[in-house]
């Protein structure tokens, strides 16, 4: 970039004159020789443009960037209240927490705020409420969709529908671990009812579980798919990966009692990918079963076309 140039763009934020700050970077941001501080300049010139989601996008690309910098933290909250996500500034909420951020009281302040006036307008979240209600009414497709939507409901509304979620025998195992996952995301304490794949109710506390991905389950398999395929063939260590990464989101919260002994799953995983027999004992009866629901549900997904969504 060009002296000239950079110096354009430094008094056109100085006159807060966004749109030509906007069309100033537009067309030079994506060169590898940018620095942070000229894409968090572009990113805010989206945000007071009013591009939101652009922005986000944006900011999205440069995550890291923007949740460790105190200015860039501030603009990524601003821009996750602006898109209405609300699901998203309550986990960047807790990050910032954990990093001991001194004005934390403002961003609890304006995500407060924030979910005050969208309960203002009734009509909007109520139609968004009655639909995220009834994900098991819809297809995995648009249960997906309105699991996106879902996003722009406040906290407490978002926990009230999905406890309902919870118990729905109708809703996809994957789409009912990621509304799990979300609220275990939101810190909320309590115990909630959830329907799992042995078709029973269970009653779960939310202060115990981790993320889908966050346990020793996970740690281990991937310890010993990186043990027998880094080397020899990382092609297959990628899928097999994948599916295991869906695996564990169906049997989610209960990936210990599927899932109890790692390596014999690994080894599993690879007999049936080279076409060899498994042995007849009551361990791999155990995994045949599971193995079998996984591949219900995955294809549940495949006829959706939402397995890389």
């Amino acid at each position: 970039m060009q002296d000239d140039q950079l110096l354009k763009i430094k008094r056109a934020v100085a006159d807060e004159q966004w749109n030509k700050v906007l069309n100033l970077i537009e067309p030079i941001i994506s060169e590898t020789a940018n620095t942070q501080q000229l894409h968090y300049l572009f990113v805010l010139s989206l945000f007071k443009t009013k591009h939101y989601l652009e922005g986000l996008k944006y900011a999205n690309d440069y995550y890291d960037f923007y949740a460790n910098d105190s200015k860039g933290q501030n603009l990524y909250f601003s821009l996750l209240l602006a898109c209405q996500d609300f699901l998203g500034a309550h986990q960047f909420l807790e990050i910032l927490k954990q990093d001991h951020v001194d004005n934390i009281s403002d961003y609890v302040t304006s995500l407060t705020n924030k979910e005050i006036e969208v309960r203002q307008q009734k009509v909007t979240l109520n139609q968004k409420l009655k639909k995220f209600y009834h994900l098991g009414d819809l297809s995995v497709r648009e249960a997906n969709s309105t699991l996106q939507e879902a996003k722009q409901l406040p906290a407490t509304e978002y926990f009230q529908a999905a406890q309902f979620i919870f118990v729905d025998p109708f809703v996809h195992p994957l789409i009912r671990a990621t509304v799990l996952e979300n609220v275990v995301s939101l810190k909320l304490k309590g115990k909630i009812k959830y329907y799992w794949l042995d078709q029973q109710n269970h009653e779960i506390d939310l202060t115990r579980l981790t993320g889908i991905l966050d346990n020793p389950v996970q740690i281990k398999l991937n310890k010993f798919l990186q043990e027998k395929l880094a080397d020899s063939d990382p092609i297959l260590l990628e899928g097999i990966s994948k599916d295991k990464n869906l695996y564990l989101s169906y049997v989610y919260p209960y990936a210990k009692q599927v899932f109890k002994k790692p390596e014999e799953w690994v080894n599993y995983w690879l007999d049936d990918y080279y076409g060899r027999m498994h042995p007849d004992t009551e361990d791999t009866r155990f995994m045949t079963k599971w193995q079998g629901k996984f591949r219900k549900y995955t294809t549940e997904l495949l006829e959706n076309n939402d397995i890389n969504k």
